[in-house]
């Protein structure tokens, strides 16, 4: 018997803003090829490939649909390499609770802009820096810093969107 469809209770917007200080998977070249993928349960979205940059900036959005907030977005960083298997350049994890939380409350008298939460880089989480979950344009939106982990440095810059969907009471 299939497994029961999960039923989808909000969409989140992953832009990818940009790797800082990414390793170096080329050593003849002294440079990368990067691109993010991002798995959650069977989908997996990727970005494009930002060629010879460590410092590379993609500004893209990428869309999930959210079935269980308790479930980590992995998120894998590659080196596309032309004749052999691409490289890892490093794993993170992206929490989806702190946004979902914020989801379920009722913001619409809160004022643009308004901080509500703050997360700290402690214990096992991947973050670089704090993170803060801010109620923008009507929207909930996490600013985050992802510390890349399995590889000696770079830093991962995402914002998230969490996108209602009509019908679904958090």
């Amino acid at each position: 018997m299939a497994a029961a469809k999960e039923e989808v209770i909000g969409k989140l917007n992953v832009r990818v803003v940009r790797g800082t200080n990414l390793a170096i998977a080329d050593p003849l070249t002294h440079t990368s090829d990067p691109y993010v993928v991002l798995q959650y349960g069977p989908q997996k979205l990727k970005t494009s490939v930002q060629k010879k940059n460590p410092n590379p900036v993609w500004n893209e959005v990428l869309q999930l649909s959210v079935t269980n907030p308790t479930k980590p977005v992995n998120l894998e960083v590659f080196d596309e390499d032309k004749f052999t298997a691409d490289d890892s350049m490093g794993v993170a994890e992206i929490n989806l609770t702190d946004i979902y939380d914020a989801a379920k409350l009722d913001l619409k008298h809160a004022s643009n802009g308004t901080r509500i939460k703050t997360i700290y880089p402690v214990g096992v989480n991947y973050l670089g820096g704090e993170s803060h979950v801010t109620w923008k344009d009507g929207k909930v939106i996490q600013d985050l810093i992802l510390k890349l982990k399995n590889v000696d440095s770079g830093l991962i810059v995402l914002q998230l969107e969490w996108v209602h969907v009509p019908g679904v009471k958090l």
